[in-house]
């Protein structure tokens, strides 16, 4: 627990947490429970227009009351790119002008791309922060390398603990699970695509679960007109004790995006002892080894895909030890090990 001496002095800004949809806000949900205070400002409500501009006026003034009535000394920032960078702007610049410090706490794979756009505003806003919080080395390499920044530190994503029932799993078929956002970014229309393409030798096979948001009704269209209803099933949004359920159930978590940082999802996967199928981009390969903790394919190789789903379904032995290789290697980004990182960043900062 970071005890209220030291929780007290620092302010979180970020998306809302309490049913977080979301990487970010799963990241703010976990600190939220690792301090003994939490003060926190939400900056968007993930509403429309309208309502997330009002939330965010609501936001800068309350804002300002924190930096002027309460004792804050640290304000840690989460955000990613385009609209998420330029709110962190708003309130990085604020907090400088009342002296406090500043931990930009950078998700989200897309931000290099973003980043080359919009260098000139990057630079000068990372100039400001006192420190960069990155997800990985990879990343600390990038901003070091990009932006001559010599104040990054890597702060792993944190994961809750797993609350572990594997009693399902010996039921055929097996069971692949994806949980993210529905949108072609993720790969997930690819994967439905190489499950109707082959319809015929997966069925009684396999099952596919699926939870999230964005685009579900294209999903739910398209898995009713090509008739894949005994295959795959979507779930919805799905937390808590509904996520709980889904891990200890599946056998194989999938994930074939085009785009990611550091997918909080496959950590998760991987503390309930799920191997992982996953695309070689972004952080990744950092968290999975080619046939050690799972498989990487390329992003839209739909035949590599359908191989590896065919080779996993032909191996079963395999998954167990891949399970358990991928609990070890996840065991960093548990509560009690993040909660070491936080408090030794936040002591040297006050």
């Amino acid at each position: 627990m970071i005890k209220r001496i030291i929780s007290d002095r620092i302010l979180f800004i970020g998306p809302p947490y309490k049913n977080p949809k979301g990487g970010i806000a799963i990241v703010i949900n976990a600190y939220s429970k690792l301090c003994e205070s939490f003060n926190f400002i939400a900056t968007t409500n993930m509403g429309g227009t309208v309502s997330n501009l009002i939330c965010f006026i609501k936001a800068i003034v309350i804002y300002h009351y924190y930096l002027v009535f309460r004792n804050i000394h640290i304000v840690h920032v989460q955000g990613a790119s385009k609209v998420s960078f330029w709110r962190a702007f708003i309130f990085i610049c604020i907090a400088k002008l009342f002296n406090k410090k500043v931990i930009y706490h950078i998700h989200g794979g897309g931000f290099k791309v973003f980043s080359s756009h919009h260098k000139k505003a990057v630079n000068f806003i990372i100039s400001k922060c006192d420190v960069i919080g990155v997800l990985s080395t990879k990343w600390k390499v990038f901003f070091e390398e990009e932006f001559q920044c010599r104040n990054v530190k890597v702060i792993p994503n944190i994961i809750d603990y797993p609350k572990e029932n594997h009693s399902n799993r010996e039921i055929i078929p097996t069971q692949f699970l994806f949980l993210g956002k529905i949108c072609d970014k993720k790969g997930i229309f690819d994967l439905i695509d190489i499950i109707h393409e082959n319809k015929d030798e997966f069925k009684g096979k396999i099952k596919l679960m699926i939870g999230g948001n964005g685009e579900t009704e294209r999903l739910e269209r398209i898995i009713k007109e090509k008739n894949l209803n005994e295959i795959i099933q979507f779930v919805g949004w799905v937390s808590g004790e509904k996520k709980t359920t889904l891990l200890n159930n599946s056998h194989i978590f999938i994930l074939p995006s085009y785009i990611e940082a550091y997918p909080i999802s496959i950590l998760e996967a991987m503390s309930y002892h799920l191997p992982v199928i996953a695309t070689n981009v972004g952080d990744i390969p950092e968290i999975i080894h080619d046939g050690e903790e799972g498989y990487l394919v390329e992003p839209g190789n739909k035949e590599q895909i359908f191989k590896t789903i065919m080779n996993v379904l032909n191996s079963p032995s395999l998954l167990k030890e891949m399970g358990d290789k991928g609990f070890e290697k996840c065991k960093v980004h548990l509560p009690n090990n993040i909660e070491k990182e936080l408090i030794q960043l936040y002591n040297n900062l006050l």
